[in-house]
């Protein structure tokens, strides 16, 4: 008998064949792949989980997964997105070791906020039913944000096939624990717990093979150090951690506007559908916007006119590998949500129909959108998120005081959101134009 070819191998190999050889492809293959097992993992979880929670259980996810998201974003004030970039190791160390250092303290002091305004949360959200298990709030900003500073560092190392293995622990830690748990019949929390557990998924890992390839680097580290690197990058926090916020609150407010506006029950079918489709593409592309970052990192320093180039060639592979997925929910999505997760839930097909609109655009874009991190203009990015949080609030919140349905708001959310992603794209092409120009001068 030969050498067990385990799914990840096989998968790597088609893909690898499929593609044009060369590092980036591979790069961006093995953390598309590893991504996209995590999410078949997640997916194939997903009709089971119809059937062992209520939409409301969703929904009460809905709301713990959106105030996390908008959290965990400045879980270490972004300084981790900075690790891939100093061209010495030493550097780079202390600041993975200070973005540690204030993942804790957020985590501590998201905890002392839960304890104060716990119950306020849950009224404003318009659910209750979360308040019990706010104390899950903390662990999920910690295991994220440590996830993302060691994420980080292994992309500056290129270690992307051990980001890939993560990403499928990821998706199995949460859907084994989700389904297990969802037969002792314990209600929303086996929801919350599982999310915990997968987002908890492959910090060891990469915690180990940290620690395995850069145990002198780190033990070398000076305070003195680590306080001139904060120095140094603190555009981050000051205008990437605002940033990040902002353009956090812009993805995770619709479910927490929903909730609130329409009850648990509309919020759950809406997160079905960001589970099923929107999370598999919006992960996907933070698979692809890893190793675009990766690559461009080091194009920027040597030839502009090579990083547009890389910038044209991503975007079009992007929109043809998302035009699949969303072709197939705007044709089918009622029909495909009612078969495969009961009739209870065909209500989220056509959510999620209504949002085919926006989907392919931020598939595209958001993975590109790294270029203005690159390019050190984080007010660009500043700008555009403050725009995108204000369309989104503004066309919703409209649509609800105009007294329109749950699907109605969804439709003006979903229309402010292609305008928003087709400037965000113009930015970038915009940015990359007048850098290639000024190369040309000199």
């Amino acid at each position: 008998m030969g050498p067990k070819v385990t799914a990840w191998d096989w998968v790597k190999k088609r893909a690898t064949l499929a593609l044009p050889r060369g590092q980036l492809f591979r790069s961006v293959i093995t953390l598309a792949g590893g991504t996209a097992l995590g999410q078949v993992v997640t997916v194939l979880a997903s009709p089971v989980l119809t059937r062992l929670y209520a939409p409301e259980d969703f929904g009460v996810l809905a709301v713990y997964s959106s105030v996390l998201g908008i959290v965990s974003v400045i879980a270490s004030l972004r300084y981790e997105l900075a690790i891939p970039l100093p061209e010495d190791d030493k550097d780079a160390a202390a600041l993975l070791v200070l973005s540690l250092g204030v993942v804790t303290a957020i985590s501590l002091l998201t905890g002392v906020s839960v304890w104060l305004l716990g119950e306020q949360i849950t009224v404003w959200a318009n659910a209750p039913a979360l308040q019990p298990y706010l104390w899950l709030l903390p662990l999920g900003v910690g295991m994220v944000g440590t996830y993302q500073v060691f994420n980080y560092w292994a992309i500056r190392k290129g270690a992307f096939g051990a980001i890939a293995r993560t990403r499928l622990y990821q998706g199995v830690g949460a859907s084994l624990t989700q389904i297990s748990l969802g037969f002792l019949r314990v209600g929303p929390l086996g929801l919350l717990t599982g999310q915990v557990v997968g987002q908890a998924a492959g910090i060891t890992t990469l915690a180990a093979l940290t620690h395995m390839r850069d145990k002198i680097t780190l033990e070398a580290m000076t305070m003195a150090r680590v306080s001139d690197i904060a120095r140094r990058y603190q555009r981050f926090p000051k205008l990437s951690c605002f940033s990040g916020l902002i353009n956090s609150a812009g993805l995770q407010l619709p479910a927490l506007l929903l909730a609130s506006f329409y009850g648990p029950q509309v919020a759950g079918w809406f997160a079905l559908g960001q589970r099923v489709v929107g999370m598999p593409m919006s992960l996907m592309g933070q698979a692809v916007a890893q190793a675009y970052m990766g690559t461009a990192c080091h194009l920027v320093r040597q030839n502009s006119r090579e990083l547009r180039l890389f910038f044209v060639k991503t975007a079009v592979r992007l929109f043809f590998l998302g035009s699949i997925p969303v072709t197939l929910i705007a044709v089918g999505g009622p029909c495909l949500f009612t078969r495969l997760f009961g009739t209870g839930w065909g209500e989220a097909g056509l959510y999620m129909q209504v949002l085919a609109l926006m989907l392919l655009p931020q598939f595209v874009t958001v993975p590109l959108s790294q270029t203005l991190n690159i390019l050190e203009h984080q007010d660009w990015q500043l700008g555009w998120d403050l725009g995108r949080l204000l369309l989104v609030i503004g066309s919703m919140c409209l649509a609800y005081w105009l007294g329109g349905t749950p699907r109605q708001t969804i439709v003006a959310y979903s229309l402010s959101m292609f305008i928003a992603y087709a400037v965000l794209f113009s930015l970038n092409v915009h940015i990359l134009n007048v850098r290639v120009n000024n190369h040309r001068e000199r």
